[in-house]
C-alpha cells in the first residue's frame, strides 16, 4: 500500500488560492495612496515653494484710483506663492481705497498676478470751497478731483444740511437711480432735508423731487414731462414730482 503524503503539521486542511478580489482591492488602495501623496506634494509645492512666487502684479479697470496707489497697496503680495492669494486677501489690502468696490483675481504662472479692479460708480461732484470730489451712490468720497478734471456729473455744494450724512446719502442715492439721460441733464442738486430734494437742470428748469421714494416712477414722469411738446412761449420752469401720481408744472 502506498502511503499518502502528510500535510505540514499533520493537518488535513488544504490551502486555498488567494481571492483575486482582495488582490485588486490592494492595488486600488496602493494606487489611491500614491495619487493622494502626489496631490499633497503638489499642493505643498504650489503653496510654499518660491518657484511660483509673485513677481509681477498687473492691475486693470481702474480709472478713479491711480496705478501707483494700487501697486503700493499690493506690495506685500510680492514673493507670496500664487496659490495663496485670493480675492479676500487682495480686498483686505485695497481696503484703504474707497473707490474700489471689488476685484477679480487671476493667477498666471509662473509669477504674475492679474487683478481686474471694479470701482464704485460716481454720481455727483461735491464742491467744498475750492475742493472738488467725486462721490458715489452711498455718499462716500471716491476721489479728489484736480483743477483740470471736468466730469459731466451734477454738482452738490457743501452746506450745513448736506454735511448731514443721512441727507447727503439720500441725495446721492436719488442721483444714482436717475437714468443716464436725466443724470446728464442735471446741473446741480440741493436738499433742505432728506424729504425735500431739488434738481436744477442745465436749461435752468427746477425739479422738486421730494424724498427718495418712488424714484423709478418719478424718473418716468419727469422724462414724460420733459419730452412733451412745448409752445415757443411756454414759461414752464418748475416741475413738482414729489407726488408722482399728481405732478405739477408751472
Amino acid at each position: 500500500m502506498v502511503a499518502k503524503p502528510k500535510r505540514a503539521g499533520g493537518s488535513n486542511v488544504v490551502d486555498l488560492p488567494p481571492d483575486p478580489r482582495l488582490r485588486t482591492r490592494r492595488r486600488w488602495i496602493i494606487g489611491i495612496s500614491v495619487v493622494a501623496a502626489v496631490v499633497v506634494a503638489l499642493v505643498l509645492v504650489l503653496s510654499f515653494s518660491p518657484i511660483l512666487a509673485i513677481k509681477n502684479i498687473q492691475v486693470e479697470g481702474n480709472s478713479l484710483v491711480k496705478e501707483k496707489d494700487l501697486q503700493q497697496a499690493l506690495e506685500p503680495l510680492h514673493g507670496v506663492p500664487l496659490a495663496r492669494v485670493g480675492t479676500g486677501r487682495v480686498m483686505d489690502l485695497l481696503g484703504g481705497q474707497p473707490a474700489v468696490k471689488d476685484a477679480i483675481v487671476q493667477a498666471e504662472v509662473p509669477d504674475t498676478l492679474r487683478i481686474q479692479i471694479i470701482e464704485h460708480h460716481p454720481v455727483a461732484v461735491l464742491k467744498d470751497g475750492s475742493k472738488r470730489s467725486l462721490v458715489g451712490a452711498d455718499g462716500r468720497v471716491l476721489a479728489v478731483l484736480g483743477e483740470k478734471d471736468k466730469p459731466k456729473l451734477p454738482t452738490v455744494r457743501s452746506s450745513a444740511v448736506i454735511n448731514n450724512p443721512k441727507v447727503f446719502s439720500t441725495l446721492t442715492q436719488v442721483l444714482s437711480e436717475l437714468p443716464d439721460t436725466l443724470l446728464a441733464a442735471v446741473d446741480h442738486a440741493t436738499a433742505t432735508s432728506k424729504d425735500f430734494i431739488e434738481l436744477k437742470l442745465k436749461d435752468d428748469t427746477l425739479v422738486i423731487w421730494g424724498n427718495d421714494q418712488d424714484s423709478a416712477l418719478k424718473s418716468k414722469v419727469l422724462e414724460a414731462l420733459l419730452g412733451a411738446p412745448k409752445d415757443e412761449e411756454s414759461s414752464i420752469k418748475v416741475y413738482d414730482i414729489s407726488s408722482p401720481q399728481h405732478p405739477v408744472a408751472r
